[in-house]
């Protein structure tokens, strides 16, 4: 006698039913949602094509309307900037925001710069149309000037500047232009011989530059070998504490690695994994240092800003260089104690001509130097901020390029969605204040 089977095939229409119905429903939601990203994106589009300001309704009970009309009325003054300004929540992605923008820009198609900024001034992020008056190292220097103001100022400020730097470009341009044919003129009459002389001469100034900046890194290497032997560590010694042990002789492989690295390296981009590894070892000889104390690890932090050779730093203090503005930089704790009662920290002065200088002061040849020190700590991206100001920050300017490649995707759940495809190219975003998570770190042209 046959079983009968129309109990089991009841049971997988039954299952097939349900997995289709659990489908249907992950489609219509995201559809929604994509729906929902879209609308926002039209919403503010719909916003800023009649007015330079665009005050989203998450933030809307955050921002006066008496604010709103003194910013639109400033942005609408500066017709040269020609700004368009997105006030939006903080606590959106970074790369959110910057398809955000991108989506905007394309559909308002009028305005050479869009800025979105945090409902609570703390944050601003710029997008700037490709060969218009504003570089993303332009729009950097501009959102560093007016950090720290509220909301309004801070928009009326940078639109202000903004319409400087327009007025001063297209001042120039005409100008320029005549400057530009006249050196091409030269430069032709005299191109070969030109060249030669150029030639010589750079590579001559390359190799001294080279020449010093190996000196003073071998100092820092030495310096480093000296330190260590000091600790007079047996390691044949059974009775010496392990994990002592341990740090001694992780201190010994960077070291002979940055040793290693110095004989070996040609040009000063060769020092970047010379100073890596230096601040490696400098930390795990002074971890060995305090195991034998008997005192606890200290906390692993950047290394002291003024000086590297001194070790992790133990506090942030505010310091300026001369003319420049303050910031805030690691020190360690003699170097704190000095900068916090009026005194001067012991800078690291490595060889320059025929004196010494401040390594942040002594030539392009010491960027790839100091980015290795703070290669754990945000390489390029920490420095940018502690150089303002200084030789180095100023030839690598507004992010040391350090600019945050924000054009690319990759989803997140952030705020907005809108046009995922490209903006239709042509726009650059500067790095602003905005730094991920909540924070927005992005920003360029296009």
């Amino acid at each position: 006698m046959r079983s009968d089977n129309r109990p089991r095939r009841t049971a997988r229409r039954g299952v097939f039913a349900a997995g289709v119905a659990v489908l249907t429903v992950l489609l219509v939601s995201l559809w929604g949602a994509g729906a929902r990203a879209d609308d926002s994106v039209s919403q503010i589009a719909k916003g800023l094509s009649g007015s330079r300001v665009y005050v989203d309704s998450s933030v809307a009970s955050q921002v006066s309307p008496s604010d709103v009309a003194e910013m639109n009325a400033a942005l609408s003054k500066n017709s040269k900037a020609d700004i368009r300004v997105v006030v939006t929540d903080s606590n959106n992605s970074q790369s959110a925001t910057v398809r955000m923008l991108r989506s905007v820009a394309q559909r308002v198609d009028k305005g050479k710069v869009y800025v979105a900024i945090g409902a609570d001034g703390q944050h601003m992020l710029p997008l700037a149309k490709k060969g218009s008056y504003l570089s993303p190292k332009d729009a950097n220097k501009l959102v560093s000037q007016v950090s720290g103001e509220p909301l309004k100022q801070r928009v009326i400020d940078f639109s202000d500047k903004a319409e400087k730097k327009a007025a001063d470009k297209e001042k120039s341009g005409t100008v320029g232009m005549f400057v530009v044919l006249g050196v091409l003129v030269l430069v032709v009459a005299g191109a070969v011989a030109a060249f030669v002389v150029v030639r010589k001469r750079r590579r001559t100034r390359q190799e001294k530059q080279m020449a010093e900046l190996k000196r003073g890194v071998e100092e820092d290497v030495t310096k480093l070998g000296e330190d260590i032997a000091a600790l007079d560590l047996n390691v044949m010694d059974p009775g010496v504490n392990a994990e002592a042990k341990s740090e001694y002789e992780q201190a010994m492989n960077s070291y002979d690695a940055a040793k290693a690295a110095t004989e070996n390296a040609r040009r000063p981009e060769d020092m970047q994994p010379v100073t890596t590894a230096l601040e490696d070892g400098r930390f795990h000889m002074i971890a060995c240092r305090a195991l034998l104390d008997g005192r606890p690890v200290p906390e692993r932090r950047a290394p002291c800003f003024f000086n590297p050779q001194h070790g992790p730093s133990v506090q942030d203090v505010m310091w300026a260089p001369v003319g420049g503005a303050p910031r805030s930089v690691p020190a360690c704790a003699a170097d704190a104690q000095a900068v916090l009662s009026g005194g001067q920290p012991d800078v690291r002065m490595v060889p320059y001509g025929d004196g010494r200088r401040p390594y942040w002061d002594a030539g392009p040849a010491y960027a790839p130097y100091a980015g290795g020190y703070y290669q754990s700590y945000g390489g390029m991206d920490l420095l940018s901020g502690m150089m303002i100001g200084t030789m180095l920050g100023s030839m690598m300017g507004g992010g040391w390029g350090g600019h945050h490649d924000m054009m690319g995707g990759g989803g997140d759940g952030g705020g907005f969605g809108g046009d995922s495809g490209d903006a239709g190219g042509g726009w650059d975003f500067g790095s602003g204040d905005f730094g991920g998570g909540g924070d927005w770190g992005g920003g360029g042209d296009w």
